[in-house]
């Protein structure tokens, strides 16, 4: 498939994305089964492109923006020939025409944004290597041209533009730097071309982050343009990882041992996990090396009762039943019927049999528990509330989760956080261990939740993690010895980002 055909096919997936409220990997399957005239290498190269679009999607809108108008009285004349020759319909060349210039922005300047070697992409996608600039803006001015129906010459002055703008806005962001004057209008530029909401930004800003700066901001919002790994957790109760990882070696897939959990290895290339014999004989499973941690944030002890409340499809519950050495009981619950009916197939998988799930008629009752679960209230050594969140830490994987949200929606998060967290701590026994989680990075929805729920349950106490954690020989870049929350980062931790915070039940 010609590069032209290529950037087509990117821009009408990134328009469907951007249009839907569907998770993006779901319509980008749905896209690539309905035109399975696209080959694999070309999936790979769409697909890359395109969330690499989304996750740095305002810097190249601004790269994309200004060279566009430049070709703006060609374009109409191309529309007007189109029109001609479709009978006035619209080609799909001008519905896309944004799309297009965002596509060839990413693919031009995306290895300068941090969302990926678009460079490398390119090339594996034709065949042929442009390494040097000049080549880069002949080659995506020229496939942008034929699938727009403007000349060469327009194309590549719009490619070069695109470049001019880029470079303008790199330098503009070094003296920023420099001089440390972060006025309204940088903060403006810092959120385009770190591609962040501004308003998530200052949040960040004003807590979320160690130092409380704006370096450490945009360090953080940095660190959420690339792309992550694919994660795997290995099953301790049928292998070693240091075994799991000679054997994924041996098959030629570059498999590393993750930096924080010890059950976890990382694979940077895209690689169909789940057709190998190590996931179909449950060794091995999917899961965020921060997800994993959250396992050794509980510290399950064998014999355990342990309510994973808000469980989806139980890759926690998988993982505290192998540390729980598959004795006790895990209850997992969750009110998505289509999340929790996996879990039984995979705990057959991974030989795990401690694990019965109930699916949630409603929130909570009356009383407080939702009542399938009263009969656990002051029963549970361990209550697991990985409650629902924004989900922004997760945004390497799910770029549209950061231009989705809004401060509103965030507000509403928070008050159903710690809803859910009161409702789901009378399952705690006295003594018992308490520990909630989200995939988010903002503070409403982590430190503040925390904060409030303890004001209002005297009962509850904040423990320290890092003890907890060095019973599994585990150790936490920047966790302090007594704290007893952690944000996980990907520009800190490697890690998508992730939030955890232990509390015991005192009576």
């Amino acid at each position: 498939m010609f590069l032209p055909s290529l950037l087509g096919h990117s821009a009408q997936l990134l328009r469907l994305i951007e249009h839907s409220p569907r998770p993006a990997d779901a319509l980008a399957s749905e896209y690539f089964r309905a035109k399975k005239y696209i080959g694999a290498k070309e999936r790979r190269f769409i697909s890359a492109l395109v969330f690499a679009s989304l996750r740095g999607r305002s810097a190249f809108e601004y790269c994309a923006t200004e060279a566009l108008q430049g070709i703006m009285s060609e374009v109409t004349a191309a529309q007007e020939r189109a029109h001609e020759a479709h009978k006035g319909k619209k080609t799909s060349a001008e519905l896309l025409f944004q799309e297009l210039g965002i596509i060839t922005a990413c693919a031009l300047v995306g290895n300068h944004v941090g969302v990926g070697n678009m460079v490398e992409s390119v090339e594996e996608a034709l065949g042929i290597a442009y390494e040097d600039l000049e080549g880069r803006i002949i080659v995506l001015g020229e496939a942008f041209a034929a699938r727009l129906g403007v000349s060469n010459d327009a194309g590549i002055q719009v490619a070069m533009t695109m470049h001019e703008i880029w470079s303008e806005l790199a330098e503009t962001i070094e003296e920023i730097f420099a001089n440390e004057l972060f006025t309204d209008d940088a903060q403006e530029l810092l959120a385009t071309r770190y591609a962040a909401p501004r308003w998530m930004l200052s949040a960040w800003q004003e807590g979320t982050v160690e130092r409380g700066d704006w370096f450490s901001a945009v360090e953080l919002a940095a660190s959420l343009l690339g792309a992550a790994p694919i994660p795997v957790r290995v099953n301790r109760l049928a292998a070693e990882r240091e075994a799991v990882i000679s054997v994924l070696r041996g098959d030629s897939i570059a498999a590393r041992p993750g930096r924080l959990s010890p059950d976890a290895v990382l694979i940077d290339k895209r690689v169909n996990l789940l057709g190998t014999n190590l996931y179909k004989e449950g060794i091995i499973e999917i899961q965020d090396e921060a997800s994993q941690l959250a396992g050794f944030a509980l510290a399950p002890e064998a014999g355990w009762r342990t309510l994973d409340a808000c469980a989806g499809a139980g890759g926690k519950s998988l993982h505290i039943g192998a540390l729980q050495k598959n004795r006790g009981e895990i209850i997992a619950s969750d009110i998505e019927y289509q999340r929790l009916k996996e879990l039984p197939i995979r705990a057959k998988r991974n030989g795990v049999s401690l694990i019965s799930t109930v699916q949630l008629r409603e929130k909570k009752s009356s009383i407080g528990l939702p009542a399938q679960l009263e009969h656990l209230r002051n029963s549970c050594d361990a209550v697991v509330v990985d409650a629902p969140c924004s989900g922004i830490g997760t945004v390497r994987r799910m770029p549209m989760a950061k231009w989705r949200l809004t401060q509103e929606m965030l507000r509403k998060h928070a008050q159903n956080q710690v809803e859910i967290l009161s409702s789901f701590a009378a399952a705690t026994k006295p003594g018992g261990v308490l520990l909630y989680l989200t995939c988010s990075l903002m503070p409403q929805e982590n430190s503040h939740v925390v904060q409030a729920f303890l004001a209002a349950n005297p009962d509850f106490t904040p423990e320290a993690l890092a003890p907890v954690f060095a019973q599994n020989n585990v150790r936490i870049p920047g966790l302090t010895a007594d704290a007893p929350w952690l944000t996980l980062t990907p520009a800190q931790h490697g890690t998508d980002g992730f939030f955890m915070a232990r509390m015991r039940r005192t009576s």
